[in-house]
């Protein structure tokens, strides 16, 4: 029997919990908001609440706690852009949004995402439109007007195949 013992085990070892959970909290942390089945997104959302509130003690001995488990990119931006915007909250960073289940296999399906956007990051409207690259086809068309053509033998001068 499982007296004592909180979570979920998803089916996989310790070790491959653990770097579940740190995968998905880096892009969670990296992109704001992850699509992932609902049990993980239940595992992972007190996990990061946890990084969330250890990183708003901004100092070094933090700094060095989170480096433990996470890369040193995703450190920075938890202390520099997540901790201050949640610096008046007591908890509460993350929310869990249920979406369909997915079609191949009727998986419930949730989105992850951060309670609050930044301020610097701009909303997104759909998909953006890549934009034209006239200014490499510009120069190109300057480069070839401004190099002189090549002087070509006449065909009468090269050799003949044998």
């Amino acid at each position: 029997m499982r007296h004592g013992k909180k979570g979920k085990q998803l089916g996989r070892i310790r070790k491959q919990r653990k770097a579940l959970l740190r995968t998905q909290a880096v892009s969670l942390v990296e992109y704001g908001r992850i699509r992932t089945t609902l049990p993980k997104a239940k595992l992972l959302q007190p996990y990061v609440e946890k990084t969330i509130t250890r990183a708003k003690k901004a100092g070094m001995n933090t700094y060095r706690e989170l480096r433990k488990d996470f890369n040193e990119l995703t450190v920075k931006s938890l202390m520099e852009k997540w901790a201050p915007l949640f610096a008046e909250r007591k908890g509460g960073y993350t929310r869990l949004i249920k979406l369909k289940p997915r079609t191949s296999d009727a998986s419930p399906m949730a989105f992850l995402e951060f309670s609050e956007k930044p301020k610097d990051e701009p909303k997104k409207a759909g998909k953006k439109a890549k934009p034209a690259k006239p200014a490499k086809t510009a120069k190109k068309a300057e480069k070839l007007k401004s190099e002189k053509p090549k002087s070509e033998k006449p065909k009468s001068a090269q050799p003949a195949k044998q």
